[in-house]
């Protein structure tokens, strides 16, 4: 009953007033513990933060982390540099075209319906050129070769084609050899070894033997192969209208009947002497004294006293100073295996060059 009352009693307004004011001064507040586990020191540690003196800025700290942080913002462009110089340097060595070799030997070819061997050595000298060597396959085709060489039947041309490696024509060039001047009796011997020159410059010149007859044609000009086409040679071959061995054969017997006719001629001219006007091939050089004792101006000769004949040329018989007319005269000579000869007077300042025919 006394729970009754007491709860009745607290019920009444008066009662519900004063009760409300002595709940008030003795409520005790009862602290739960966070959820979620949280501990004090998390849920109130920002006041700790809060109350902590600001940090107090070392300046040489703060000095080496912007000199770092610039260093690190300079290493990209340093590391462009760098690799902008090694390309500068190194991109044109490997780039680089390598020199071409000064000269390549592309070998020998043989054409045999003409009975000719020819070798081929390409070269740069600043642009594409070219030595040939043509001569006879056989020694004894020689008579026939010279006498194409020397007074062709026909314009005699041929045509190089350059290959490269696989076989395909890197460049090509045809050349036309050019027209001796016809020998005659009056003519130096040494005439058909003078150089001649193609319509396109190259030159062209007959060799002789040691039999002296000719023995080999050279030919040497430029090639229109640039540089890429040049490093890239490897082989030749070649094609000519030069005339057929027996047409070598037929043309020399038809010179053989013009050089008798001729020499005919000549013995009559000069007094029955006789004698061909090709020099002669010494064993040796010979060095030896003589005596002029008369000359053949129509045929430009001088006859000494030991039976030698001179050949002078009909030029060179004209343009002999006034000693060298003037009869007899002591010389001394020296002539060299190909019977080219000079000669020398005591009384004359000027010497002869000629040939020993005889």
């Amino acid at each position: 009953m006394g729970d009754v009352v007491q709860i009745e009693a607290s019920n009444s307004p008066g009662a519900a007033s004063t009760q409300a004011q002595a709940s008030v001064a003795d409520r005790v507040y009862k602290v739960l513990p966070p959820a979620g586990g949280a501990s004090q020191e998390d849920l109130y540690g920002f006041r700790a933060i809060m109350n902590e003196p600001a940090p107090v800025e070392d300046p040489e700290a703060a000095a080496k982390e912007a000199k770092s942080k610039r260093a690190v913002a300079v290493l990209p462009i340093l590391l462009i540099l760098v690799l902008g110089a090694l390309v500068v340097l190194i991109v044109p060595k490997l780039t680089k075209s390598k020199a071409p070799p000064l000269y390549i030997d592309l070998g020998s070819r043989r054409f045999d319906s003409a009975g000719l061997g020819a070798r081929l050595i390409a070269r740069w000298e600043g642009r594409a050129a070219y030595q040939l060597y043509i001569d006879p396959l056989d020694p004894q085709q020689t008579g026939g070769f010279q006498a194409v060489a020397v007074n062709p039947p026909r314009p005699v041309s041929l045509v190089m084609r350059l290959l490269d490696s696989t076989g395909a024509v890197a460049c090509q060039k045809e050349i036309t050899l050019p027209t001796p001047a016809p020998l005659t009796a009056a003519s130096e011997p040494s005439q058909a070894l003078m150089p001649m020159q193609t319509a396109d410059g190259d030159m062209v010149q007959n060799i002789a033997g040691p039999d002296g007859q000719i023995a080999e044609i050279t030919v040497s000009g430029g090639l229109p192969c640039s540089l890429t086409q040049y490093q890239s040679l490897a082989a030749w071959e070649f094609f000519t209208n030069f005339p057929t061995l027996d047409e070598q054969d037929d043309w020399l017997k038809h010179q053989k009947i013009n050089e008798i006719a001729t020499a005919r001629k000549s013995h009559s001219g000069a007094g029955g002497l006789g004698f061909s006007l090709r020099s002669l091939h010494l064993p040796a050089a010979i060095d030896d004294d003589d005596v002029i004792v008369g000359d053949n101006p129509s045929q430009g000769t001088i006859d000494t006293q030991g039976g030698r004949i001179f050949l002078v040329g009909v030029v060179g018989m004209r343009n002999r100073t006034a000693e060298w007319q003037v009869f007899p005269a002591a010389v001394h000579f020296h002539c060299d295996k190909n019977g080219a000869c000079v000669l020398t007077r005591v009384n004359s300042s000027t010497t002869l060059q000629a040939r020993l025919v005889k």
